[in-house]
């Protein structure tokens, strides 16, 4: 009995149990991966049990549903048990070519096989002759048309084997006839993509492992990496996560990665115009939200200048997308500053995975999107490309240049919230085995409407975005820097013909980061420890921008950064203890203002339930606009300005949090998970009342200046307590369902001893959402998001030039969306989809605004189609 020796290597419970590790502790929904892996586990059972007909039913049906080389694997060496060859060598070949740095593993069963052929084919004229027998490794004529018949029924061959059967073979020499009568010699040639190795040894015998056996802890695995910086089992995570899938991204037919986080327990994405959403996790939410670090692969996408990430000059498509992680808690602990709430890394598609992909769509408000990605192998060398482009009309807007001849809009087409076009690549290097290079860049060029800060309004920026990657590792130690440009100009979206423009300027914004870090592990006893740290340096600079009292071609403000932090995992039994510490070196800052630590105990009830316990603190330091910021802002009164000056001597905002959580995954058709956390945000950076103080009238602005504010910390301590719970249910294959909530409630405690609630956050938040793979090759998709209602304290400029509270109430928000796709191609390598965004989305029969200051969020109508070669 030789089916699957690989698995015998592993006892099952444990088997089962490094593949359930797929598993992820929050909305990444089942998905045909999920659906591969209880097909897979499935039919390790069944082979198990020496079923061999089940088992090979089974991951016939894991492949189909995902495919993976450790599928291929299983199924080869269950057609070998049940005696068919032909099939098994088929087999061999493709987990070969899935897998070709891992193709001499299988090279002992293909021995076997050609053992076997040998013995039954030779001609009986030949034995004791003495003459050598070639022995092809691809087959011969007659095989190769069995061969052919069988592949006919499951699909095209990639490429044609070799017929070697006569050719001359290097290093083979016949002897000289003998009367003495000589066993054969038999010299084996070696497939296409299968190194049989340089003596041909026997196969291994019923239950020896084979080499490798990792390749069973990677099947349809999930690992997750950006809560540690390294790869690991999201059970052992210190922190809340969800991992959100390409799949689950292309099943709800999602045009931006702000849609897809929606979804996401404990995430808020507030929509002010068709083309700016702000992310926010756990409360805080603002126009320009400042509180969340965003990643692309690892790399920073957070402008200094202005404290966040501008989600339309991401070069990134979603069709490159593999996953995005989300991260709810403080990251300052690994990932320094900005990382106050939370991180959301994107990852994108491995170079030379996957097939080439184009799309398109088209739909309401004026929405046009195109991409074309291409993505392949040579060697030890991958490449990834991808170029496309988004188009979004607006939602609205308070009036029609056409019919207000005394008002110009900033760009010539009035009716567009965002246009981009964009390019990003990356090409990868495999040195041996442990080590590789890479190299990746994008461009994005375009314009997007966005509310600025306070009595700021629309706004729209046009800019060029550049950004250059490059990486280099050697086994555990990784150096990567990459640099971010952008290039361009920002003003009101509408202003008065003849205005002096004094909100106009040009932006011109360089960042370069270096980062090198490590890892290690070792052992002390019976705990067992990875170690893992690194530094790091930025360099931010800024020129032009005249908020920062920046003359064009004038000089510049620029800041050097250093970073260092360690981070150690102890595990003894199923406990597992994480420290982590962080220190980041501002040039206005005082190094102890930026200590972060984090501390974090996750313990297993058992193999797949886990309970934490974290704690830590985050920060987030001043923009280059609140430190630097030297400009006249409108104060609501015509001719009157506000000087705003910024404060080098701010101290960052810093959270303190702590949270208890529960997971379980027990069983292949469930997840659960269950947090309960507390925040205390203290030094919040704001505006202060203003100082009055009437200037003469200043001629380029055509106002007076009444007075001055400033950029400051304030007093409040702001404090929250919230609880997040969430479910996902894989009750059949195809069909995946998840529901969560999140309620919190925040307070604001003043320095007189006032207690306050904030209420722009909701109390209450709640997603679900269905998808259903049909067997008649439609899928389908709903999901439904409810938010209580808030209310808004905004502070304005009252006629005297003081700061106020203007109360804004915002009512419960109901969305919902569904997508319905078909492939109606035998391929299934085309797929047509119809997506409603925000089909109904409306209160007492108004569209209902997220944000006062922002525009009634409208719906998306769209077609699409997506073509797989």
């Amino acid at each position: 009995m030789r089916a699957v020796s690989l698995l015998r290597s592993l006892r099952p419970a444990a088997v089962i149990s490094l593949l359930a590790a797929g598993s992820v502790l929050s909305v990444a929904h089942a998905g045909p991966k999920e659906d591969a892996r209880r097909y897979f586990v499935t039919g390790l059972e069944s082979a198990q049990a020496q079923d061999f007909e089940a088992a090979l039913d089974a991951f016939l049906a894991a492949q189909a549903a995902y495919p993976h080389p450790a599928t291929l694997y299983n199924i080869a060496r269950t057609y070998e048990d049940l005696g068919n060859d032909d099939q098994a060598l088929l087999y061999y070949r493709r987990f070969s070519e899935a897998a070709p740095d891992r193709a001499s593993e299988v090279a002992p069963f293909v021995r076997a096989i050609q053992s076997r052929r040998v013995q039954s084919e030779a001609p009986a004229a030949v034995e004791g002759s003495g003459e050598a027998i070639v022995v092809a490794g691809s087959p011969s004529r007659t095989e190769l048309a069995r061969l052919e018949a069988i592949e006919a029924e499951i699909g095209a061959l990639r490429r044609a084997w070799e017929l070697r059967a006569e050719e001359p073979v290097e290093g083979v020499v016949k002897p000289a006839p003998s009367t003495e009568p000589r066993e054969p010699t038999v010299v084996v040639l070696e497939p296409d993509g299968i190194d049989l190795g340089s003596e041909p040894d026997g196969a291994p015998q019923p239950g020896e492992p084979v080499a490798s056996g990792d390749l069973l802890d990677q099947a349809y695995e999930r690992v997750v990496v950006t809560a540690s910086r390294y790869g690991q089992d999201p059970l052992d995570s210190p922190s809340s996560l969800t991992v959100i899938t390409a799949e689950e991204i292309r099943m709800f037919g999602a045009t931006t990665v702000p849609e897809v986080l929606r979804r996401v327990v404990g995430v808020e994405s507030m929509s002010l115009a068709a083309g700016q959403s702000e992310i926010s996790m756990r409360g805080f939410n603002r126009e320009l939200s400042n509180k969340v670090l965003v990643l692309i692969d690892g790399r920073s996408t957070y402008y200094d200048f202005i404290g966040t990430t501008l989600w339309s000059t991401l070069p990134v498509a979603m069709e490159e997308i593999e996953r995005i992680e989300v991260i709810r808690g403080p990251g300052s602990a690994i990932y320094g500053a900005n990382s106050v709430t939370g991180v959301v890394n994107i990852i994108t598609r491995t170079p030379g995975e996957g097939e080439n992909v184009a799309t398109f769509s088209a739909g309401q408000p004026g929405l046009r999107t195109g991409t074309a990605l291409v993505t392949g192998r040579r060697d030890d060398t991958t490449y990834r490309l991808s170029a496309g482009f988004d188009r979004l009309g607006r939602w609205g807007k308070p009036w029609d240049a056409a019919d207000h001849s005394a008002i110009e809009p900033f760009q010539p087409d009035p009716e567009l919230s965002r246009q981009t076009v964009r390019l990003h690549g990356r090409l990868d290097h495999q040195l041996g085995e442990q080590g590789f290079l890479s190299l990746s860049g994008g461009y994005s060029d375009g314009i997007a409407e966005f509310y600025n800060l306070g009595a700021l309004g629309d706004f729209i920026i046009d800019t060029a975005t550049t950004t250059v990657r490059a990486d280099a590792a050697l086994g555990p130690v990784h150096l990567r820097a990459f640099w971010t440009g952008l290039d361009g100009e920002t003003g009101p979206f509408d202003e008065a013909v003849g205005a002096p423009h004094s909100l106009d300027t040009p932006i011109d914004s360089d960042t370069v980061d270096v980062e090198l870090e490590a890892s290690h592990t070792l052992a002390t006893g019976p705990v067992e420890h990875r170690l893992s740290g690194g530094a790091g340096y930025r360099y931010k600079r800024i020129a032009d921008f005249a908020f920062l009292g920046l003359e064009p071609g004038g000089s510049a403000i620029d800041e050097h950064h250093v970073n260092a932090f360690v981070n150690e995992e102890a595990a003894i039994g199923p406990v597992r203890v994480v420290g982590s510490l962080r220190a980041d070196k501002h040039p206005l800052i005082d190094i102890s203002r930026t200590l972060s630590p984090r501390g974090a105990v996750i313990a297993r009830v058992d193999d797949r339930r886990a309970v934490r316990v974290s704690g830590g603190t985050a920060f987030r330091i001043p923009t280059l606009v609140e430190s630097y910021m030297d400009f006249t802002l409108p104060s609501g009164v015509d001719g009157v300005v506000i000087q705003d000056d910024g404060d080098q001597t701010l101290l960052p905002e810093r959270i303190l949090t702590a949270e208890v959580g529960y997971h379980d995954e027990s069983t292949l058709f469930h997840t659960a998970d269950v947090a309960l956390y507390a925040n205390r945000l203290t030094n919040v950076i704001g505006l202060t009342d203003v100082t009055p103080g009437i200037s003469d009238l200043d001629p380029t602005t055509g106002a007076f200046t009444a007075g001055t504010t400033r950029w400051a910390n304030q007093t409040d301590v702001v404090t929250s307590f919230g609880a997040e719970a969430q479910g996902e249910l894989y009750p059949a294959d195809g069909l995946d369902l998840f529901l969560n909530v999140h309620v919190q409630r925040i307070l604001v405690d003043d320095e007189q001893g006032n207690r306050t609630f904030d209420e722009s956050s909701s109390l209450a938040k709640v997603n679900g959402g269905v998808q259903y793979r049909t067997p008649w090759r439609i899928d389908l998709s709903a999901d439904v998001s409810w938010a209580s209602g808030q209310t808004w304290a905004l502070r304005e400029f009252d006629a005297d030039g003081r700061l106020v509270q203007d109360v804004a109430d915002i009512p419960y928000r109901l969305m919902a969306s569904g997508r319905i796709a078909g492939r109606p191609l035998p391929g299934e390598n085309v797929e047509l989809a119809l997506t409603g965004w925000n089909v109904f989305g409306l209160v007492d029969g108004q569209r209902v605004r997220e944000h006062p200051k922002g525009q009634p969020v409208g719906g998306r109508l769209f077609g699409s189609v997506r073509v797989e070669f």
